[in-house]
């Protein structure tokens, strides 16, 4: 099983430096929307019918795609970070972007929340919502990631995606080692508060490592706050990370599942892999254009 998951690990990690380092930037967003719409496919069979999910992840395809390959001008995006008129995204910041970064933001602070603390494995999830929300949170960060990508390359995404992974990675060993008190028992039994608080220490020390390192996220926001206020964001990002993760793990449970799918030898779907990632990516979008804004 290990090894398992070290080969997809592997091969994941090949085809993303692939597509968003050796490539031109269309291939990194393609990627992106076929990820997404896998990601939207394995959420909508828990929380909607199968016919309904495959209907509608197809379309969120054939939308993402012509997005990805036509909503962007790889050549005019000024050195300020603009796009250029007439495009769907004009001006850097369009009111497609602001609303499902906003609509995100709020789903993962209020509603999730909510949800998790009044977690009850018997209840049954609110399908029309909860699946509204799916299209509204992956779409989001599908957008978000391309965007961001364009904006500022691909190791501003590698480094805010760094928070995530520390955060993940020493959650689960750091609660491995240490034991202790679970997390959230109703819905993941297997996390630790212990590796919650390793994982949030660990992504407080990435972005202390990343801070001064020029084009990396923890760079970027430095720029604009003092140290403490980017090592607080690193530790709100982790606080997300496990938000999102907590999130799917309730919805798998209440459908009684292990896995979101087998796509991924040793790792489950697309949504085990990418759910910190879709409850994060708003996050940065929103701090990002209120950067952009008052800055």
């Amino acid at each position: 099983m290990l090894l398992q998951r070290i080969i997809t690990a592997v091969v994941l990690l090949i085809v993303l430096l692939l597509v968003s380092v050796f490539l031109a930037p269309v291939y990194f967003r393609i990627f992106v929307a076929i990820a997404s719409a896998i990601a939207l496919w394995e959420w909508l069979r828990l929380t909607a019918s199968a016919n309904a999910a495959r209907i509608i992840a197809i379309v969120y395809l054939i939308v993402a795609g012509w997005t990805a390959i036509a909503g962007f001008d790889d050549a005019a995006v000024t050195t300020a970070g603009v796009m250029p008129a007439g495009m769907p995204w004009a001006g850097g910041i369009s009111p497609v972007a602001a609303g499902v970064a906003t609509l995100g933001v709020l789903f993962w602070t209020i509603a999730v929340p909510l949800i998790l603390n009044r977690a009850d494995t018997q209840r049954t999830p609110v399908s029309v919502l909860s699946s509204l929300a799916g299209i509204i949170v992956v779409g989001g960060s599908a957008l978000a990631l391309a965007m961001l990508h364009l904006q500022h390359g691909v190791w501003f995404i590698f480094s805010f995606l760094g928070v995530i992974w520390c955060a993940d990675t020493f959650a689960y060993f750091g609660g491995k080692h240490f034991g202790g008190a679970r997390l959230a028992p109703a819905i993941s039994p297997g996390k630790t508060r212990s590796g919650a608080i390793c994982g949030l220490i660990a992504a407080v020390i990435w972005m202390l490592a990343t801070m001064y390192i020029d084009g990396s996220f923890a760079g970027y926001v430095h720029q604009y706050f003092p140290a403490f206020l980017v090592l607080l964001v690193g530790a709100v990002l982790a606080t997300y990370s496990m938000i999102g993760d907590l999130y799917e793990s309730l919805i798998k449970r209440r459908a009684g599942i292990k896995d979101s799918s087998n796509l991924l030898p040793g790792h489950g779907g697309v949504w085990d892999r990418f759910d910190s990632i879709l409850s994060v990516t708003p996050l940065v979008l929103a701090l990002w254009m209120l950067i952009r804004h008052f800055h």
